[in-house]
């Protein structure tokens, strides 16, 4: 049982080094990639600020692409039955128990809610 520990723990930390090296990997070429495109839109044309506004458009344009396959492919067939039968995915919560969450609309309005008497609180002081 031990062994079996050992080999559990000697993949996970090839896995986490492997992990940190592709990030690392991607990161240097997501940079000279940058840095590339940037030239490139100053060559053409583009001024300091339109090509640093393109670039910014891109990064969060390919960050929210990545947000939504994360979200389509992460999840686990048993995970959508479950938070399709109670209608909100279970979390973890502080004491234990399974408690459900709001749906982001019932978080907006409770926030909104929250600031409204906080603005009544200051306006009475």
């Amino acid at each position: 049982m031990l062994r079996h520990l050992k080999s559990k723990a000697r993949r996970g930390a090839r896995r986490v080094l492997f992990s940190v090296l592709c990030g690392l990997c991607a990161l240097v070429g997501a940079g000279f990639g940058s840095a590339a495109l940037y030239s490139a839109l100053l060559a053409s044309g583009q001024t300091h600020a339109m090509a640093g506004l393109i670039l910014t458009c891109l990064w969060f344009g390919m960050s929210g692409v990545f947000l939504l396959l994360k979200s389509a492919v992460g999840e686990d067939l048993s995970d959508v039955a479950g938070a399709a039968r109670s209608g909100a995915p279970h979390v973890a919560h502080p004491n234990g128990h399974a408690a459900t969450a709001p749906s982001v609309a019932e978080a907006f309005m409770a926030g909104v809610n929250e600031g409204a008497g906080f603005a009544r609180s200051q306006k009475k002081h």
